[in-house]
């Protein structure tokens, strides 16, 4: 367990003690005498016999709860982020999937970190998370940008953390908007899963051509937060995990990558997903392990526009990407 400092946020290291307690029941192993009772005749025989037994699980006292459209800020509410869409190239393959080849991707790169890891978030919907409480510490900004992490599922698999972490910072709209290049809605994808099943672009939606005048085609898309969140995952665990693992100089190669832990891996999917890439600072500092010298790039930026205008909602991103990938 990493050092973490009980100024900085209470909630990280709460989680931490939950997954590495949750680890060590798993191996708890030992036998149990028992007594068995056979009904022969005349009269019944008892006999004493033991029981394996290896690993339980603590339930949580309260149960987590499906995400609603209320657990996310609406998409015009927050701080400007400038994210870099998916290209056409990225997503040569996207087209046409089916959504069960969708659940299928997200499953196996999700099966694939617990057995790299050794990690116990089996059982844990893509839906749950963003639990309330967590304490806050102000980065080294100046003008003290406050980080809080303990609204997040820490012990979550990467997919499913780097979705909540992204969706939370992205905001969320039903409704197809021109955004950028491309129709978009939900976390800002431009993909929807349409009426047969399978991945296709997003429509404009009608209020669209009320406000523009423009020519309105026969249908306009919508979505839910549960449908976005999937989609989202999907992305995560294909499109932008494509721009984070490989050979070129920004990225790391796939077994650097599955040495990271979760949180790590949802920290650089969240840059990546905003920046385009990893900054070869960045890079160079995760495949030397120097963990700390990568947080502290990441948290270096970028966090200005294309005409480099400071933004406090970027510098707050990566403040807490830095702060994800060091805990």
């Amino acid at each position: 367990m990493s050092a973490i400092n009980p100024t900085q946020n209470t909630g990280l290291i709460v989680d931490e003690f939950i997954r590495y307690a949750n680890e060590h029941l798993l191996t708890i192993q030992g036998l149990v005498d028992t007594t068995s009772i056979f009904p022969t005749v005349p009269s019944p025989v008892i006999l004493p016999g033991k029981l394996f037994w290896k690993g339980y699980t603590v339930q949580p006292s309260t149960p987590s709860k499906e995400l609603g459209i209320d657990d996310f800020p609406a998409k015009e509410n927050v701080e400007p982020q400038f994210s870099k869409p998916a290209t056409t190239e990225e997503q040569v393959f996207v087209d046409g999937i089916r959504e069960d080849e969708m659940d299928e991707e997200i499953r196996v790169n999700s099966e694939e970190d617990i057995v790299v890891q050794g990690q116990f978030s089996e059982g844990t919907p893509w839906n749950i998370g963003f639990r309330g409480g967590g304490g806050g510490f102000s980065s080294g900004f100046t003008g003290a940008v406050n980080v809080d992490l303990g609204n997040l599922d820490l012990s979550a698999d990467w997919i499913t953390l780097s979705a909540q972490f992204i969706g939370k910072k992205e905001g969320f709209t039903d409704r197809a908007t021109w955004d950028v290049n491309a129709y978009r809605l939900g976390f800002g994808t431009e993909n929807i899963v349409g009426s047969d099943g399978k991945v296709r672009k997003v429509l404009p939606n009608p209020e669209y051509y009320k406000q523009t005048g423009e020519k309105q085609p026969a249908n306009g898309d919508r979505t839910t937060v549960e449908a976005a969140l999937k989609m989202l995952q999907f992305e995560v665990a294909d499109t932008f995990k494509k721009r984070l693992v490989g050979s070129e100089p920004q990225q790391i190669p796939q077994a650097t990558f599955d040495a990271l832990n979760n949180k790590q891996k949802a920290a650089c999917i969240s840059y990546v997903y905003n920046a385009g890439s990893l900054r070869l600072g960045i890079a160079d500092a995760i495949k030397a392990k120097n963990f700390a010298l990568a947080a502290a790039k990441i948290k270096e930026g970028p966090i200005t526009d294309k005409y480099g205008t400071v933004y406090k909602g970027l510098i707050r991103r990566r403040a807490e990407e830095s702060t994800m990938f060091s805990s």
